[in-house]
């Protein structure tokens, strides 16, 4: 029989993009999934809308087996998914977030190779897209050449093995791990970067399965002060196993930061802060800056 797949959703201020997401899991092609939707709006007018979608997915996928959760109060990404994961049945556990949606496969292909190679936890690339559907970014993991601890740590500080969306674990590895950290920006980085640490057996599978939107202009933690605060704070936590890694690798990891610090002020449109960040991130490496650029043209 196959293994059941908890799906956890948690959602946030999303309304037709919310439907659009579960939708996107009503097609997929391996049946035997739940989902868990937990609604972190803490607000009774986005409760209501929140809960008239899922009593509209209900009514038309009455075989899919479908938990809704509210918080009381509002808690974050981090504390919303652990409130997900405790509530799940399944075997492994997928995050899809609220504005994305998985391909039709996805839950198919990361199983198999969940089963195939034994796997604690895994990731496939990643897909981003602008609202009108052209391409923002790809993010293909082919410089994953060794799954050992040490270089998996080391992919990890420079590229992120993240996106909450290509992420698969073993619930039973989830809770050895200790699941989200409280930190709603970056939270995904943490979860990735624990698993890594705690020695379980990772997997990468090739290719895209999911597709996640940016959408620009919008507010919120991730833009803005939240956003900034978040990066450097990551930036500290990368610094302390700096001595694990080469000069160009620290390098690159210094040119990212202040460029990603760049765009997060060029989408507040606080264009001092752009220039200032921009021009830290090319004076720290005008290769890997420029190399940067074009990955995020």
């Amino acid at each position: 029989m196959q293994p059941l797949v908890s799906v956890v959703v948690a959602t946030y201020k999303r309304d037709e993009i919310l439907l659009r997401a579960l939708n996107s899991l009503a097609t997929q092609t391996y049946k035997n999934f739940e989902i868990i939707l937990v609604d972190d709006n803490a607000n009774e007018e986005w409760n209501s809308r929140v809960k008239k979608i899922v009593d509209e997915f209900r009514e038309n996928n009455k075989d899919i087996s479908f938990k809704y959760i509210v918080n009381i109060q509002n808690q974050g990404s981090a504390k919303t998914r652990n409130t997900g994961i405790d509530a799940s049945s399944g075997e492994f556990v997928t995050f899809l977030d609220d504005d994305d949606i998985y391909l039709p496969e996805n839950l198919e292909s990361q199983v198999e190779n969940m089963l195939q190679t034994g796997a604690d936890f895994g990731i496939t690339d990643l897909d981003m897209f602008y609202d009108d559907e052209t391409v923002c970014e790809k993010r293909t993991r082919s410089f994953i050449k060794s799954t050992s601890k040490e270089d998996l740590i080391k992919y990890h500080l420079k590229y992120h093995l993240a996106g909450t969306d290509t992420m698969i674990f073993k619930k039973s590895y989830l809770e050895k791990i200790g699941k989200f950290d409280p930190i709603d920006i970056g939270d995904e980085f943490y979860l990735m970067f624990k698993a890594i640490e705690n020695g379980g057996k990772f997997t990468y599978l090739k290719g895209c399965f999911v597709k996640a939107y940016v959408h620009r202009g919008e507010g919120g933690l991730s833009s803005g002060d939240g956003k900034i605060e978040g990066e450097n704070r990551l930036h500290e936590f990368k610094k302390k196993y700096f001595k694990l890694l080469t000069k160009a690798d620290r390098k690159y990891i210094i040119t990212r930061h202040f460029a990603v610090i760049a765009f997060a002020e060029l989408r507040r449109k606080h264009y001092p802060g752009f220039f200032v960040n921009a021009f830290k991130a090319f004076f720290a490496s005008p290769v890997y800056c420029m190399k940067i650029l074009k990955e995020h043209k």
